[in-house]
């Protein structure tokens, strides 16, 4: 069954703390994402690691990592996240990548790589993760439209990899969760949607209802 996974896109410290706050609050969430951006590999430079607490181990945390070539996740480690996301289009190769998807495994992450709307996903047919990460937005902004062809794109992607986790992320919304979950995603990303809703765990357990 898909599950819906809040996502925080913060620039400052004080600014993710008030919209962890609020996640945190919902009953039933177990997974959530944290956006990290470098300026390079998207536009908006957002929180750093470095500058985080140490994130409650009760729940499962993922780092979306939208900055080229990452190679340091010390402060990942430190934090207590449990999986990264690293960008197939970060880095010059794929023996690059692969490299990088090695290294995160054995410092004891679970290991995951995301492609942009514009990559198709053939180019993960050679790519062994832990997760694959669907993007239905440009990286780096929240409160985009959702990319009408997502949804082949993810059962392109199932086609490829049958028994992987899948996740979807950008423009994700109630009145398109749905289509996200039909599709093969088996976790879905919400950002605006969720964390700028008026009440927060009330938009949690509309989407959840939604995907049913």
């Amino acid at each position: 069954m898909s599950q819906i996974v809040p996502a925080i896109l913060e620039q400052t410290k004080d600014g993710f703390n008030q919209r962890l706050s609020l996640v945190l609050k919902i009953p039933g969430v177990e997974r959530i994402q944290v956006d990290f951006g470098d300026g390079e590999f998207i536009e908006n430079k957002l929180l750093s690691a470095a500058d985080m607490d140490t994130l409650n181990p009760a729940f499962n945390w993922e780092a979306h990592l939208m900055v080229k070539e990452p190679k340091d996740f010390l402060d990942y480690q430190i934090c207590g996240f449990n999986t990264l996301i690293v960008h197939y289009e970060a880095f010059a190769s794929a023996a690059e990548l692969k490299k990088t998807l090695n290294e995160i495994k054995k410092m004891g992450f679970k290991n995951a790589v995301a492609i942009n709307p514009d990559t198709s996903v053939n180019v993960l047919k050679d790519i062994i993760a832990d997760e694959y990460l669907v993007m239905s937005v440009v990286p780096g902004k929240q409160g985009q439209e959702f990319i009408a062809s997502t949804p082949q794109k993810i059962r392109d992607l199932r086609k490829l990899f049958p028994h992987a986790i899948i996740e979807v992320d950008g423009g994700i919304n109630i009145g398109n969760a749905k289509l996200a979950a039909v599709a093969g995603a088996d976790l879905i990303c919400v950002g605006s949607a969720l964390v700028k809703a008026p009440d927060v765990p009330k938009a949690f357990e509309d989407l959840t209802s939604a995907i049913l």
